[in-house]
């Protein structure tokens, strides 16, 4: 009888990397068991948050991102990827060995691309060494069609959207690699975060949108795994709480030498909840128990993973207006121009449910100020209608996602 054992795989560079691991985990059907597999990568940790913060490196990863840099890029990387596996061979068959049972099947879930072109790579190695059948599963995790997802030693790619499906099939068959099929789902968002919230907790959300009430509005700001726009929220909470004491904010940030000042600053705000963890998935997890223990009315963020949540409903858990900061890479755009081809932000429409801040935190504050004091989001609340589900709308990308994996197991 076969036994399948899937193995999660992800980088430190950023937070939703695991949190798109996560979700897929919350949705995971009870029959399959699972183990996580974070090798540590100092590398990737370094650079991704170098080039967040600078704005040389920021500028030339954007510059890496298209066109023939990163059609360049994308060479000189995989090959890299390829030729560096290090000692992931020997830590990934310890970490099966160590299971209860004996795999004939391993199904490798790759949430970042690095890791998937470096166990891609070793699939052979590692069914020779096990004796099981390796099959690799990438999901994208931007809707950001950039040739380095095309993982061609993948047994399946999972996108949000058609348009990355299309460009990523473009450039596997102008550069002749192998056929690796594609499937489109939406993006899997946290089941947690898509449960409907009780009655008194939706009048809640609703009167914190109204300019007439007096309930506290709760703000959550989950700073970033690079740390990024530390200066800028602390303009943002200092001005709005000094526009209306109504203002709380809650931050979700990870302790590291960089975010210490900030985190000094944020303590002796009164109007300011810190929840605060040395880990990468403890800080995951704490975001998401933020929202199950507060009602959040908005999310002030980046136009990362955490913009997908735009596609659950406002009365859900994670259903808060999505204020998204600047953009950081070609990945942020990207996410942007999948939330406006779908009517979710800035549309002509007043039934959205986020909005993309402006450059600078004092332009930003007046932006979120009007929306607030204006009625604005509390229209935007009264009227959405919940948009019908497609290959790229819904809420249960998760769920999708294993129906997709199972038909190659």
């Amino acid at each position: 009888m076969d036994k399948t054992l899937v193995v999660f795989t992800y980088a430190p560079a950023g937070l939703g990397h695991i949190r798109v691991a996560n979700a897929l985990i919350e949705a995971i059907p009870e029959c399959l068991p699972y183990v996580s597999f974070s090798p540590s990568d100092t590398t990737t940790e370094t650079m991704h948050r170098f080039s967040s913060i600078n704005t040389f490196a920021r500028r030339l990863m954007e510059f890496t991102q298209s066109g023939r840099a990163g059609y360049l890029y994308t060479k000189l990387y995989t090959k890299y990827l390829k030729t560096h596996t290090d000692d992931l061979l020997s830590q990934f068959i310890h970490l099966v060995l160590a299971q209860k049972f004996k795999p004939t099947k391993i199904v490798i879930i790759a949430t970042h691309f690095g890791h998937a072109y470096q166990l891609g790579e070793l699939k052979g190695q590692i069914s020779r060494s096990l004796g099981a059948k390796v099959s690799l599963v990438v999901q994208v995790t931007d809707d950001s069609p950039q040739d380095i997802w095309y993982v061609d030693t993948a047994d399946l790619i999972i996108c949000p959207s058609s348009k990355t499906k299309r460009a990523l099939l473009e450039f596997a068959k102008k550069e002749e690699l192998s056929f690796v099929p594609i499937e489109v789902v939406p993006y899997p968002v946290s089941l947690d975060f898509a449960r409907e919230l009780a009655v008194a907790k939706v009048v809640n959300r609703s009167h914190q949108f109204d300019p007439s009430k007096n309930t506290p509005i709760n703000i959550i700001i989950p700073v970033s795994g690079a740390a990024v726009g530390m200066d800028f929220f602390s303009h943002i909470i200092h001005v709005l709480h000094e526009k209306s004491p109504r203002f709380v904010f809650h931050i979700v940030c990870r302790r590291a030498p960089f975010t210490v000042i900030f985190l000094h600053k944020m303590l002796h705000r009164n109007y300011v909840r810190l929840y605060v963890s040395d880990g990468y998935r403890e800080t995951v997890e704490m975001y998401k128990k933020v929202y199950e223990e507060n009602v959040i009315s908005a999310e002030i963020t980046k136009p990362s993973e955490q913009a997908f949540k735009a596609l659950l409903d406002v009365n859900s858990i994670g259903g808060s207006y999505l204020l998204l900061a600047e953009p950081v890479g070609r990945q942020e755009y990207d996410n942007i121009a999948f939330l406006r081809r779908h009517g979710y932000i800035e549309t002509g429409s007043k039934s959205t449910r986020g909005w993309v801040l402006p450059h600078g935190s004092k332009a930003s504050a007046e932006l979120i100020w009007s929306l607030y004091n204006d009625g604005v989001l509390k229209e935007a609340f009264n009227i959405f209608v919940k948009k019908e589900s497609s290959d790229e709308i819904g809420s249960d990308g998760a769920r999708q996602f294993w129906n997709a994996v199972l038909g190659i197991i």
